[in-house]
């Protein structure tokens, strides 16, 4: 497998809209994943119809819209292959399609490779994102290619299989932190310093976060680094934490019971807000009017925003952080450069291609 084979829609050069493509026979091809730029007026990856109808399988790395959100639109656009993804995935991203190919929860270290038509053969594991969220190794008549993701090998809620002592002639690797060499240990005590200089001068701290995903490594982030703070939650966030925790074997087990007694004691937001110096909201963008109107009047009280993602465009924490009334601090829920660096270390890649970020790089042993 090399560059010179790869189909790239999307992904490489920016954060979103991961889509990549690859040959594996005459005329029959393999993606991975489907992903949207949601802030974009063209958001979905360019595929041609006739090449996805050539598309064999296309394997789902986990939920998120900008990496599973195109597939209705290539289901409309003409792919009928095989989609191959974990149970989490499906049911987070709202898929409901008869050629699954349903992968099972990783419950120990997975060493039988699966087996597919066409010479492919599957071995993956948690990739330390999301409940579901996994890396694929793949091996066939194209050689072997390895794509990491979204990828955390230190997170704290999620579990990681990690990635080593792998060879592939070309790995897709997450650097969505292509700015950072710190690793995510370091880039998260940076974060909670921040946090307590502000709840040190009095203030409150309200935290927009995304349905699945980074909102359980930032509780369990806070109940480490700053065990006296006084946290409410909102009824999306709590709701949306229960359900992840419905897939024990996605999350690490001294993550799942801190977790639990962290819903258990977590006050709701509307009721309890006075008593709170952090508020955790489930709402990214702060799209929903009662957020927006909450986190106004908060602000004009002197809370701050702490943004930990992504900024959407029009959006009102962009709107926050013009207006100097947010920050943003990019929680570590993907690879640094440093942790790019480390996997490329500890593996044995012919070609490495970094993905999800603005930044463009490509690696290459020379023998």
């Amino acid at each position: 497998m090399s560059m010179n084979s790869l189909l790239i829609k999307g992904g490489y050069g920016e954060h979103g809209r991961s889509c990549f493509l690859f040959p594996f026979g005459s005329d029959r091809y393999a993606m991975l994943d489907c992903g949207i730029m949601d802030t974009d007026p063209s958001p979905y990856p360019q595929v041609e119809p006739e090449l996805l109808a050539k598309t064999e399988y296309l394997f789902l790395s986990h939920c998120h819209k900008d990496h599973s959100g195109a597939f209705g639109h290539f289901r409309r656009q003409g792919f009928g292959g095989f989609l191959v993804t974990t149970a989490p995935t499906l049911k987070f991203a709202g898929i409901d399609y008869e050629k699954t190919i349903l992968l099972r929860d990783p419950g120990e270290e997975i060493r039988e490779p699966v087996s597919l038509k066409g010479g492919l053969a599957l071995t993956y594991g948690r990739s330390g994102h999301c409940a579901g969220g996994i890396w694929v190794h793949l091996t066939g008549p194209m050689g072997s290619i390895l794509y990491s993701g979204d990828y955390q090998r230190r997170a704290l809620a999620y579990q990681t299989d990690v990635i080593a002592g792998c060879r592939a002639d070309l790995a897709i690797l997450d650097c969505a932190h292509a700015e950072h060499e710190e690793n995510g240990d370091l880039l998260r005590a940076r974060m909670t310093a921040r946090m307590g200089e502000i709840l040190g001068e009095g203030r409150r701290l309200i935290m927009p976060l995304p349905k699945y995903g980074r909102g359980l490594e930032i509780v369990c982030m806070l109940r480490q680094a700053l065990p006296a703070a006084r946290i409410a939650v909102d009824d999306t966030f709590r709701r949306l934490t229960g359900e992840t925790l419905a897939w024990e074997r996605w999350i690490r087990p001294e993550a799942a019971g801190q977790l639990r007694q962290f819903l258990a004691g977590a006050p709701e937001c509307r009721e309890n807000w006075e008593k709170a110096q952090i508020l955790l909201l489930g709402d990214t963008h702060l799209e929903k009017e009662e957020n927006r109107r909450l986190v106004r009047e908060q602000v004009k009280a002197g809370a701050k925003v702490l943004v930990t993602g992504r900024v959407k465009r029009g959006s009102c924490t962009e709107s926050l952080l013009e207006e100097g009334a947010a920050f943003a601090m990019p929680y570590p829920h993907h690879q640094s450069h440093g942790d790019l660096m480390e996997m490329m270390e500890e593996n044995e890649f012919r070609t490495v291609m970094a993905f999800h970020s603005g930044r463009k790089e490509v690696f290459i042993a020379f023998e």
